[in-house]
């Protein structure tokens, strides 16, 4: 169970307990360390207890000395003000992602308030274990993605049970290339070379059931770029072989100061009418990822093609018409 929540200068010594830990080689007493942080050595227990199972960082006991264990410690990075601020960023839209607790998050953000030094994020970092002590613990996942980011940084091919978009199951073998977040789906993706397709494709990690490691080493099978691997993509899908689809969208004249800043797509070419509303032609390898954002301009759209697209929006119109005007009566 992880240990009771204390807020305010009692975890400003969590963070310098935790300071302490990665400064020592040969490890420090309970007593060494209540003597440095003026506090009782139960309450040196009870920091070491947060930081274990709030923050996800490997402590260990040797002989009765406390020092940071061989799985929290990655080579030393020097990071300026502004890499720091940059990685506290996506760790905050990484934190916002997730529903569950991921001590490997927090643990990172503990990292950066150390850093930073700033009250600021001392305290957001407070308020973020806070929460994820509130938050459920889902071990069984949590070792799922465990287990596929060993497999990424060691490089060595997994047998994934993989579930799909329509519940089905499937078990292959693949060799992790890439972790890639979408934060409009709050969802993870793992790129992979994927042994049964002879492909790279992405997998949702969430939709990874069971993972077992077979400690086969692996080489990149073929060149991989995440950025030209995606530069067609208007999300995460990868498409076919074939041609991008052409997607042309016509924005009302009312929000096209809107749309010039919203389409980030590098294919974008957008045009005014003699009306002023804005005509955005793009190519994309799938246009299906693109429908929750064109739905999200509501009224303010047509969608001029592809024509699956045009009627797939104009069916989700419909259909949200009736369901309202079922709900009025």
């Amino acid at each position: 169970m992880p240990s009771q929540y204390e807020s305010g200068e009692k975890f400003i010594r969590v963070i310098q307990l935790y300071q302490r830990l990665c400064d020592t080689t040969v490890g420090l007493t309970t007593q060494q360390l209540s003597d440095e942080l003026e506090v009782s050595p139960r309450s040196v227990q009870r920091y070491i207890a947060t930081l274990r199972d709030s923050v996800g960082i490997d402590i260990e006991d040797a002989d009765g000395r406390w020092k940071m264990g061989a799985y929290s410690k990655l080579p030393a990075m020097q990071l300026d003000r502004y890499q720091a601020v940059s990685l506290l960023v996506a760790l905050r839209l990484l934190h916002k992602m997730r529903q569950d607790h991921d001590p490997g998050l927090v643990g990172a953000l503990a990292q950066i308030a150390r850093a930073l030094t700033l009250p600021t994020v001392t305290e957001y970092v407070e308020q973020t274990i806070a929460d994820a002590e509130r938050r459920p613990t889902r071990q069984e996942r949590r070792a799922v993605e465990r287990a596929v980011i060993d497999a990424l940084v060691d490089r060595t091919q997994i047998e994934i049970k993989y579930r799909d978009s329509q519940g089905r199951d499937s078990t292959r073998t693949v060799e992790p290339y890439f972790i890639e977040p979408r934060p409009e789906g709050r969802s993870l993706y793992i790129f992979a070379f994927d042994h049964a397709s002879g492909e790279v494709r992405s997998f949702r990690m969430d939709r990874i059931v069971q993972v077992r490691q077979t400690g086969i080493p692996f080489e990149a099978r073929v060149h991989f770029d995440v950025g030209e691997l995606t530069a067609q993509s208007w999300g995460i899908w990868l498409g076919t072989d074939g041609e991008p689809e052409e997607v042309r969208l016509r924005f009302a004249k009312e929000i096209a100061w809107k749309v010039r800043d919203a389409v980030f797509h590098n294919s974008a070419v957008l045009e005014e009418e003699s009306d002023g509303s804005l005509l955005v032609t793009l190519r994309v390898t799938s246009s299906v990822e693109m429908r929750p954002w064109i739905l999200g301009w509501g009224g303010d759209v047509e969608v001029l093609a592809p024509e699956q697209l045009r009627e797939a929006i104009a069916r989700s119109v419909r259909e949200a018409s009736a369901r309202y005007a079922d709900s009025s009566t």
